[in-house]
């Protein structure tokens, strides 16, 4: 007799839990939207996506990494230095101006440029040269040596020295001396001639080139 009332409880207690549970999912959002309950079977499966290849998986690595580098890189035309700010290396301008008034030159030290007390001085006993790294100057070690193996000179730009192609060159053909941006990327012998004009052969020389507009410029 006990054992069929147990019977008829538990179908009770059981027959309430399928009405509660019934209740609740008629509160729930999916039955008033009257969307369709889809359950996953058992033996469902979800497709994995199409391996991607190792070609394509290779190119879309290599253009990542030139992308970064290029975001890296400071935007003046030909420059390949790391940006410091506003896209824009030390050398250009990218760095933070010297904090005294009326100078645009780049701060090194302190928030003041090399001229106004922004340098270090080299850490070896009795030099007054300043430090370039490591806390000491050019003489004494503390720039970055050449790559040359024999050499042992510093190195002004790509890893080598002014002797074995590091810095940028002459824009006159067949010289090899050191150039710079104020001489319009000559050296200063064929600079010198072009704004004397005594040589009419590096004035010829640059207007075919595409330095045409600048030479226009300094010629008038």
């Amino acid at each position: 007799m006990e054992q069929g009332i147990n019977a008829v409880d538990e179908a009770a207690s059981g027959s309430d839990l399928e009405v509660s549970t019934s209740d609740e999912r008629k509160l729930g959002l999916p039955f008033i939207l009257n969307v369709p309950n889809r359950q996953t079977s058992e033996t469902e499966t979800v497709s994995d996506p199409p391996p991607v290849s190792e070609t394509v998986g290779s190119k879309i690595a290599e253009l990542s990494k030139e992308e970064k580098k290029r975001r890296r890189t400071c935007k003046h035309e030909g420059c390949n230095n790391y940006i410091v700010h506003k896209g824009l290396c030390c050398r250009h301008g990218g760095g933070k101006k010297c904090s005294l008034e009326g100078c645009n030159s780049s701060a090194k030290h302190r928030g003041l440029c090399w001229k106004h007390g922004g340098s270090i001085k080299c850490k070896k006993n009795g030099c007054d040269k300043k430090a370039k790294a490591r806390g000491l100057c050019w003489a004494h070690g503390g720039g970055t040596k050449c790559r040359d193996a024999e050499c042992t000179k510093v190195a002004v730009s790509n890893g080598y020295c002014w002797a074995h192609g590091g810095g940028k060159r002459c824009a006159y053909e067949g010289c090899i001396k050191p150039a710079y941006e104020r001489t319009r990327n000559l050296c200063e012998i064929h600079y010198a001639q072009l704004r004397n004009g005594s040589s009419y052969e590096v004035y010829v020389q640059l207007r075919v080139s595409s330095w045409f507009v600048i030479v226009l410029g300094v010629m008038c």
